[in-house]
């Protein structure tokens, strides 16, 4: 290699080495970006499910007489709302007007909160009304086909 080949390598070479550690300063100088935000509820499209299903889910256990985390391991096990329902004496009618009374103001807190529209506030109560009541037939409802 001649000479003249040998300083232009080195040249590049330093040159290429001090473009690198000159972006790495200038990113060491830069405020590191900020963690994203965890999803407000304007941003995030599914949190307002969430906070209806955990009302709904709350209000169940409340009407059952029973913890909420009780009544999660009561469905893992295979039982059903129905059942756990009959064995406090309630029909179907009974614990559908019971759930609806305790679900309301949880469903108005949730409004006030403008977590929820009352639009989906009034379609989670007709829902109920008619008959749906959520894990009634238990976790998962098996289809014939």
């Amino acid at each position: 290699m001649n000479p003249f080949a040998a300083v232009a390598v080195k040249t590049v070479g330093a040159a290429s080495a001090a473009v690198l550690l000159s972006l790495g300063v200038v990113q060491a100088a830069s405020p590191s970006p900020s963690p994203s935000p965890s999803p407000s509820p304007a941003t995030d499209h599914r949190s307002d499910r969430r906070a209806v299903a955990r009302a709904v889910f709350e209000s169940e256990a409340d009407v059952l007489g029973i913890a909420a985390r009780t009544l999660r391991e009561d469905l893992k096990k295979g039982q059903k709302v129905s059942d756990l329902a009959k064995d406090k004496g309630m029909t179907k009618e009974q614990f559908e007007t019971r759930l609806v009374d305790n679900l309301k103001p949880r469903l108005a807190a949730l409004v006030d909160h403008k977590v929820i529209t009352q639009a989906q506030a009034d379609n989670v109560i007709d829902r109920i009304s008619n008959g749906h009541i959520p894990f009634w037939d238990g976790l998962r409802r098996t289809t014939t086909k």
